[in-house]
């Protein structure tokens, strides 16, 4: 006589019932750890850091998140630091632990990461503005911003953020150590701008537009004093004077080339362009 066994419409009506009875135990147990957290629940953070956090002193914890740094293991150090400063937010460490979750952020560098980081660096800022560490968060918010400037030939948004976040951290800081870098990075965004202008200038001389690039030129010049394609900017005017006809104040930006820029690739440049209005 053949044995019977489960089979069909039974066994899946069965495989069902406890595949339902597991997602319920789980969403459950996830609500209940939710709650947990709430209500004062033990924290996952310091479980998933060591379960021998305990008995480290808050200085071996901040190095072991100065070790992860230093390895690029962004996320776990930034878990030892925020356990510092959840713990003793009002102690010289905690302060320099929550300086250190914003720059994990900063250092992973992606768009969503940089947005946290500079939010961190302004709590930081808001929390301590009386700290010695406040130029340090105020450059670096301007440093997120410098790190989201896109290309010369493309919207400049975030590289006119950067300069006004630069300035603003100069103005507040005159005299700090980290003026000279800001500085420099002020100068770059400055670069990129001036750059932005002169690419839209050369275009205006490309469509014959001399009226637009001369306006667009002198004042590339007028306001970015320190550009480092001056030499260049010099020839284009000349360029687009002379494209309108005004020879005579082409040829003293041409002159100019070659007096202030003699090892420039528009000096020789200039020098043939003067030479054809002689014989022009």
């Amino acid at each position: 006589m053949q044995q019977w066994s489960p089979s069909g419409p039974l066994l899946r009506h069965r495989r069902c019932d406890i595949l339902k009875t597991t997602r319920i135990l789980i969403i459950t147990a996830a609500v209940l750890a939710l709650v947990a957290c709430h209500h004062g629940g033990p924290r996952p953070i310091r479980l998933a850091i060591d379960p021998e956090i305990s008995r480290l002193t808050k200085e071996q914890i901040f190095d072991r998140g100065e070790q992860q740094l230093a390895a690029k293991k962004y996320v776990r150090a930034r878990n030892y630091y925020s356990y510092i400063y959840e713990n003793f937010p009002n102690d010289p460490l905690g302060r320099r632990a929550l300086l250190r979750i914003a720059d994990t952020y900063f250092a992973q560098g992606d768009a969503v990461n940089l947005v946290e980081a500079q939010y961190k660096y302004r709590d930081f800022i808001n929390r301590y503005p009386g700290s010695d560490s406040a130029d340090y968060a105020m450059l670096q918010i301007a440093m997120v911003s410098y790190k989201q400037m896109e290309k010369p030939d493309r919207d400049q948004q975030k590289t006119r953020e950067a300069v006004d976040k630069f300035t603003d951290m100069i103005r507040t800081f005159p005299n700090s150590p980290l003026r000279p870098e800001a500085d420099k990075k002020l100068q770059d965004a400055m670069d990129r701008l001036a750059k932005h202008e002169h690419i839209v200038a050369r275009f205006y001389i490309k469509r014959h537009s001399y009226p637009a690039a001369v306006q667009r030129l002198n004042g590339l010049v007028e306001q970015y004093p320190n550009y480092r394609e001056r030499d260049a900017v010099f020839y284009d005017l000349g360029t687009a004077l002379a494209g309108q006809g005004r020879k005579a104040e082409a040829r003293l930006y041409f002159e100019r080339v070659i007096s202030e820029f003699p090892k420039s690739e528009y000096a020789d440049k200039a020098k043939r362009r003067l030479d054809q209005m002689k014989t022009a």
